[in-house]
């Protein structure tokens, strides 16, 4: 689960890349309850764990996104708010 946090920035809130707001939360989601508890562990043993703003909530209204979202790594790779291919494809 290390990698995860190769790809996001932990302690930004409501904020990825140049975008603010709510709806920019990030968050590890599932309707498994071990998902859930195993990225809890790994949080809190970390020792930045209290500077960690990631929820870790159950799964409970998943939305699509929009069309204009879908493969969009495909359609603009070099938009500013992708993942770097080399990290990307890094654990192919």
């Amino acid at each position: 689960m290390g990698y995860l946090f190769e790809i996001i920035d932990p302690y930004s809130l409501n904020k990825q890349g140049e975008d603010v707001g709510e709806k920019y939360r990030t968050g590890l989601y599932s309707e498994d309850p071990k998902h859930l508890e195993e990225a809890r562990s790994f949080i809190h043993q970390r020792d930045d764990h209290e500077r960690i703003v990631v929820e870790v909530l159950p799964l409970v209204n998943y939305v699509k996104s929009a069309e204009e979202h879908q493969d969009r790594l495909e359609r603009c790779p070099d938009d500013y708010c992708h993942i770097p291919e080399q990290i990307m494809n890094k654990y192919k």
